[in-house]
């Protein structure tokens, strides 16, 4: 849709488009360099500021939390994976057997090892 307002007789004519999308403008302040610094790192990742902005308010929906820390913090589910993982290496069930025959070591990462 086109539509046009007159703002000043001596100046010109003001054309605005309005495009119908599921997708909305959000406006906040922050620190030009924060925001320079983020602007570069999303360029170096290969993605659009919008994708940051947006997976950091889905993160705050989903986790209902805000972490403001200067020390790099490690997801939940990340934190239960490497749990699981120390407790594999505890449990020595992170090991293969040793194997003298290579289709038997083959069968065995195979899951054929009847």
């Amino acid at each position: 849709m086109f539509g046009y307002f007159l703002v000043d007789y001596k100046i010109t004519v003001v054309y605005t488009m309005v495009i119908m999308s599921d997708k909305t403008v959000l406006n906040v302040k922050i620190d030009k360099e924060l925001k320079k610094q983020a602007q570069e790192v999303a360029k170096t990742v290969g993605i659009p500021m919008s994708i940051v902005v947006a997976a950091n308010l889905k993160d705050f929906i989903r986790t209902r939390t805000v972490t403001i820390t200067d020390v790099p913090q490690l997801k939940p589910e990340v934190i239960a994976e490497l749990a699981k993982i120390e407790r594999d290496v505890k449990k020595r069930t992170d090991l293969s057997p040793e194997f003298t025959d290579i289709d038997k070591a083959i069968d065995w990462l195979s899951g054929n090892n009847d």
